[in-house]
């Protein structure tokens, strides 16, 4: 872990949905194999050390997002978190997340957050201060015993699907992210039993291949699976009728659990 110093914190975004990204850290211990954004790696100047064992933190980041939140207009959108999780282990000590969510607060900025920590919940009380907040959790392994593995240092399952009961018993508008899906080890059906009734939309991702650190992403699925099926879900992420239909199971979960789909972003062109 390290300090560092930025220029700015809020910077914009090409992702759906979202016109701004705030992210207070740089890299993540949450340590999921499949993490697309190791690319990060690139421009953070950590050469020797791998992705998802290290973060540095954005000491200023309070100071310079109460510059930066001045360009933005009541009707855009912040993402907390795009190519890090804003509750990060070390967030429990440091809070640079809480108070800069306090600031936004203060600003009643239109707010969104993505997150596999349940430490989420220790800021319900600055999310009710929002006109506009949505709080997110990712799910997409839904057994406890792989995720152990694909995601060591992120919060159980079972623990996220509860935050996101809390977080609705709390009147957040919250919502599932159900990613990333892999072939063979998502079950969709229990993610959506589990999540029923307590929360106010889904997205969903296919497993994205490109950016990943596949020889270690194939080590884990060996150790979970074998050789022979770790090869079969490497080729089907490549199959386009396959995520068709995903795309289609999704849908049709959706309307039997009365529960708004927002879309399923993938990887392989149609």
């Amino acid at each position: 872990m390290a300090e560092i110093l930025c220029k700015s914190i809020i910077t914009k975004s090409k992702l759906p949905e979202t016109d701004y990204c705030c992210n207070i850290y740089v890299g993540c211990t949450h340590g999921c194999v499949y993490c697309y954004a190791r690319f990060m790696k690139r421009f953070t100047g950590h050469t020797n050390e791998e992705w998802g064992y290290f973060v540095d933190y954005k000491s200023n980041a309070i100071n310079v997002l109460k510059k930066d939140i001045k360009k933005i207009k009541k009707y855009e959108r912040v993402l907390m978190g795009s190519v890090t999780d804003s509750y990060q282990p070390i967030e429990k000590k440091l809070q640079l997340t809480r108070r800069c969510l306090k600031a936004m607060a203060d600003f009643d900025i239109n707010i969104s957050i993505l997150t596999k920590s349940v430490l989420v919940l220790r800021d319900i009380d600055i999310f009710k201060r929002f006109t506009n907040c949505e709080v997110g959790i990712s799910c997409g392994i839904n057994n406890s015993e792989v995720s152990k593995i694909l995601e060591p240092h992120a919060s159980s399952i079972e623990k996220r699907f509860d935050a996101l009961r809390k977080l609705k018993q709390n009147g957040i508008k919250c919502y599932a992210f159900i990613g990333p899906i892999i072939p063979y080890i998502t079950d969709l059906e229990k993610i959506f039993y589990n999540i029923k009734d307590n929360v106010d939309f889904i997205m969903a991702e296919a497993l994205n291949l490109r950016g990943i650190n596949l020889p270690l992403f194939k080590k884990r699925l060996i150790e979970l699976v074998g050789e022979e099926n770790t090869n079969k879900i490497i080729a089907t992420c490549k199959n386009n009728e396959y995520w068709n239909m995903v795309e289609k199971t999704i849908v049709k979960l959706s309307s039997k659990y009365g529960i708004e789909n927002k879309g399923f972003f993938r990887h392989v062109k149609r």
